[in-house]
């Protein structure tokens, strides 16, 4: 294999994180670049990758990118690679919030946003119904259990109010019990990990370590100077760190925490943000940032950004030596099956919860109807979706 420097490293993130619209076009694209183009890794370890990041909170493909940039340039690539991927998002999330939130009561902007409330809802409905498929497969005893705790976490979140870390914390222990036992997890069918431990990567010198704390101890000097950053960055941090399954599980605990507990914004704000979210690349974790400058301007987006993708990609680095006896664990399989369980019902909740804000009159629902078939039946690109929502809105509304 050949080993790329660091600067090539971060211009073939650059270049993933700027093209790449939704799930499946990331994960082809940086397989197509790292794998078969630059020929950086094999295919045995691209799945190495995907299989600890499935498995590990935060953003799958960001946190893919940490395990690659951490095994070919150790410690630096493993921090710079996945911020220089989530850049293009961060970037383009933070002009559009700056735009929504300086021209948002101009009455275009707000027809607009009518019809990508219901396209929102859409992509919620499918990204339930993906996540229902792949959790319960079939009709079996193991599907029913994964059914139970995604009614159990509907019906705390819904009508008992629960706290939603509680649902989770719960949601896991019930994984634990249902699925530990008994033939309910599959073997793993990816490759074999024999002798990964031993491939490990390189740490750099003292120098890299030093850039590292210099460059940590200098946010949090920003952070703890600049009023209200450092509840920014600690508070994503915490959703970051409970977001498994990445994507839309995360939106669930997003709106409960900044919209329900803090109040950083209103729900149909944070339902624009999602919106906006989907006209960038990257992952759906990136409203983080839209949050964040709506607290505090381009600090707080900052703050955000690195509050709800560090703790993750921590963890990933930190796993990295050891991945081959974690993803083989049959209590965090369990456990993990139990979490994404739970979240199929929290993501329930917040389609019904959108759904009375957002499908007001047979214009949102007729948007909400083509939207959920394009998504779910003819299984086409997403931005043009978005293209095609905006248009229409600004003709019906």
């Amino acid at each position: 294999m050949k080993t790329p420097t660091l600067l090539e490293i971060l211009k073939a993130a650059l270049y993933v994180g700027t093209v790449g619209y939704g799930g499946p076009a990331i994960l082809a694209t940086m397989k197509k670049v790292i794998v078969q183009q630059k020929k950086w890794i094999t295919d045995e370890e691209f799945l190495n990758a995907l299989s600890l990041a499935q498995i590990l909170p935060g953003a799958t493909f960001f946190n893919m990118l940490g395990y690659i940039g951490y095994k070919l340039q150790g410690l630096r690539g493993g921090i710079l690679a996945p911020f220089v991927f989530a850049l293009p998002a961060t970037a383009s999330i933070t002009i559009l919030a700056w735009a929504y939130f300086t021209f948002g009561n101009l009455n275009f902007v707000h027809s607009i946003f009518m019809g990508l409330g219901a396209m929102v809802v859409a992509l919620l409905i499918n990204a339930t119904m993906i996540m229902g498929k792949s959790i319960f497969p079939g009709t079996d005893r193991t599907s029913y259990k994964g059914i139970v705790i995604a009614a159990l976490s509907f019906l705390g979140i819904h009508f008992l109010r629960w706290n939603v870390v509680y649902i989770i914390v719960v949601s896991g222990v019930l994984g634990a019990l249902f699925f530990y036992y008994g033939n309910a997890l599959e073997p793993d069918k990816g490759p074999s990990d024999a002798g990964v431990e031993k491939d490990a990567p390189r740490t750099g010198g003292l120098q890299h370590f030093l850039a590292s704390a210099l460059l940590v101890g200098g946010l949090a000097v920003v952070f703890w100077s600049v009023a209200e950053t450092w509840t920014l960055f600690t508070t994503f941090g915490k959703i970051g760190l409970l977001a498994f399954g990445g994507g839309f599980t995360a939106v669930p605990l997003i709106q409960h925490v900044a919209v329900d507990g803090m109040r950083w914004l209103d729900p149909t704000a944070f339902r624009d943000g999602i919106a906006m979210g989907q006209i960038t690349p990257g992952p759906v974790l990136i409203t983080a940032t839209f949050i964040g400058y709506k607290v505090k301007g381009i600090v707080g987006a900052v703050a955000a950004t690195l509050g709800i993708f560090t703790p993750p990609l921590v963890l990933m680095m930190l796993a990295v030596r050891v991945h081959a006896k974690i993803k083989e664990l049959k209590i965090a399989k369990a456990i993990v099956k139990g979490f994404l369980s739970g979240f199929v019902g929290l993501l329930l909740s917040v389609v019904l919860q959108f759904g009375v804000q957002s499908l007001i009159d047979w214009r949102t629902w007729s948007i909400l109807a083509v939207s959920v078939l394009y998504l779910w039946v003819w299984k086409k690109n997403v931005v043009w979706l978005i293209l095609g929502t905006i248009g229409v809105s600004l003709l019906v509304f």
